[in-house]
């Protein structure tokens, strides 16, 4: 009997999380269309829930939360939130919801509920908000990355994140490994008897942007694909046969690093503190 209650709760609360993303993909986006805010509000702690660690404190939830809410406001204003929504309900398919992971989700559903209708935006207009796991002690400039547009995403010291046991990795390749991931994205590529690996170009923030490997000129973030390393903030060393790329932080480096709103959290500072920390020129408005 304790059995079935524990399993007619979690339906129940499958429903409330999820209340029309597997509607939209079986019957299509026509069927079931996000055009309202309070419909948009429905999937703003699924959002949030499938981009940052749930263990996190709830601040730090909070301020994903509103990144997430106006993320999901921006696609929908572009008639593109089909995608956004399609990674969410995929991202609980794998998540295998019991009991105890519902209980968990609560404090999204908290989050999203105290931060109702919260956007961030510019000169009144949402804008895109990037994130990501922890940065390499430095949030990257999002003019010097990606123009002027991106301006208000500004280079932030975030000096706690080098204290994360993920803050710094090894990614470890020889030669031939390198040459078998390369010839898959570039059929003309040759190291040479030289076998070139140098990096070109950094931004301020010490990321890669360019670097020289055998016969091709690569972008730090493409580099960063192709060999599946956790940042492209790395250096390189060769020994003999091995080549060592050392990473720093973990995902692109720009916006909100997510470890250090966690550490802000945990000194007390709240969501809006940490989204002014991170995006200082933005507001946060209330759409209804």
């Amino acid at each position: 009997m304790k059995k079935e209650r524990e399993w007619w709760f979690l339906v129940c609360s499958m429903f409330v999380l999820l209340p029309y993303l597997i509607t939209m993909l079986i019957l299509g986006r026509n069927a079931c269309p996000v055009s309202r805010t309070t419909e948009l509000e429905s999937y703003v702690a699924g959002a949030a829930a499938s981009q940052i660690p749930w263990e996190y404190q709830k601040e730090a939830i909070k301020a994903q939360v509103v990144l997430a809410r106006t993320n999901l406001y921006l696609e929908k204003q572009n008639g593109k939130e089909q995608e956004m929504l399609e990674e969410i309900t995929s991202f609980f398919r794998q998540k295998h919801m019991n009991s105890e992971r519902l209980e968990q989700f609560s404090v999204f559903q908290e989050a999203a509920a105290e931060t109702k209708g919260e956007i961030l935006t510019q000169n009144g207009s949402a804008v895109k908000l990037p994130y990501h796991d922890l940065s390499a002690g430095k949030t990257r400039d999002g003019k010097e990355i990606l123009g002027d547009s991106y301006a208000y995403i500004p280079s932030v010291e975030v000096t706690k994140d080098i204290d994360s046991p993920l803050y710094v990795e090894g990614c470890y390749f020889s030669f031939q490994e390198l040459e078998n991931h390369m010839c898959k994205q570039y059929k003309s590529f040759s190291f040479g008897e030289e076998r070139n690996i140098e990096i070109k170009k950094t931004d301020a923030a010490d990321y890669v942007m360019e670097v020289q490997i055998g016969n091709q000129m690569v972008q730090g973030e493409r580099i960063k694909e192709i060999l599946s390393l956790p940042s492209s903030c790395f250096t390189v060393q060769i020994s003999g046969n091995q080549v060592r790329f050392l990473c720093k932080g973990r995902g692109h480096g720009l916006g909100m690093s997510q470890y250090g709103a966690e550490q802000m959290a945990l000194e007390g500072k709240d969501y809006k503190e940490i989204l002014n920390t991170f995006f200082p020129e933005l507001n946060i408005e209330k759409r209804k």
